[in-house]
């Protein structure tokens, strides 16, 4: 109960902090209305994006193992990631991506079978190609996704200080396959192939399937006016994993995610122009359900209820 707690606190922190930024940020004018308005007509000049977030989280699980916890921890040890990407959209030919994610976790040493001589646990290489079906078939709004994850754990030496898979995704517009008043469930399904021995058991697969549906209080017509509240953004999410030989032998059903992520769109409530791009936190909740038995003999792999709070920049 008390996990549950710090968590719950955790989330309520997130959400205080980006209400209680954008009042004092407007709090100069009692009528609120102080903030930049933003440039309109503005037009991006190169076909680049950049991007970056920081997130705090109680823990890092990963396939339904948890990576930042040992046994008897008592007291949880906040966990550190941080993404820093680039983008290229070619137009025609799709969007190519780049992203390093970075993972600190200040007790590694605590960890069994981890020698660790310092706080960063993991850091992932994702190269990405994604296109849009819709340009060569209006009838299918589907985007394609194909990539690499390159996972490298400073902490190991040899083999296991590296693994990397190859990745497919499909993910579905289907309002725009169903009309405007359809309730949007956006279905993504992604293929994960290893390439080299995970835990010594072998190459393996992992399959997951998602679901998310985007409530923007903008739209909302007793909500879409009132200052601070009309630039949040409420998006629970369901995603159900399937484990292909990759932690275990065998094919199963190996963990199920419940979210609830809370987004505050700092840019749009402070009025920042357009071309400094955009600026966002975000409080999260997961329940991370581990459907399968642990059999494999994973002490992590387990039911996880974890949150914390993330900020992001993209241009």
């Amino acid at each position: 109960m008390n996990t549950i707690n710090r968590i719950i606190v955790l989330f309520l922190i997130a959400l205080v902090g980006a209400v209680g930024f954008c009042s004092s940020a407007r709090g100069e004018d009692a009528g609120g209305d102080t903030a930049p308005a933003k440039t309109s007509g503005w037009t991006k000049p190169i076909p680049i994006g950049f991007y970056m977030d920081y997130t705090v989280a109680t823990d890092y699980i990963w396939r339904g193992i948890n990576f930042s916890e040992y046994r008897g921890e008592g007291r949880e040890k906040l966990n550190h990631q941080m993404t820093a990407g680039v983008n290229y959209d070619t137009g025609a030919f799709g969007k190519i991506d780049f992203s390093v994610w970075f993972e600190w976790y200040g007790a590694n040493d605590n960890i069994s079978g981890v020698n660790s001589d310092g706080s960063l646990q993991e850091v992932d290489y994702t190269i990405a190609w994604t296109y849009d079906l819709s340009k060569i078939c209006p009838k299918v709004p589907v985007e394609l996704t194909f990539g690499w994850i390159g996972y490298d754990f400073p902490q190991f030496s040899d083999d296991p200080g590296f693994t990397n898979e190859y990745f497919i995704g499909l993910a579905l517009d289907d309002q725009k396959l169903m009309g405007e008043n359809w309730f949007a469930l956006n279905p993504t399904l992604t293929y994960y192939q290893d390439l080299d021995d995970v835990a010594s058991l072998g190459q393996g697969s992992w399959l997951e399937f998602g679901i998310s549906h985007e409530f923007k209080l903008s739209k909302c017509p007793k909500m879409g006016k009132i200052p601070v509240i009309k630039d949040l953004t409420i998006t629970p999410s369901f995603a159900l994993s399937m484990d292909i030989g990759y932690i275990d032998s065998g094919t199963r059903l190996a963990a199920a995610q419940y979210g609830l992520d809370v987004g505050y769109d700092l840019g749009k409530a402070l009025g920042l122009p357009e071309q400094y791009g955009s600026v966002s936190l975000t409080g999260f909740l997961k329940y991370s359900d581990a459907v399968a038995d642990n059999s494999s003999g994973f002490a992590n792999l387990n039911d996880e209820f974890w949150g914390g709070f993330s900020v992001g920049w993209e241009w």
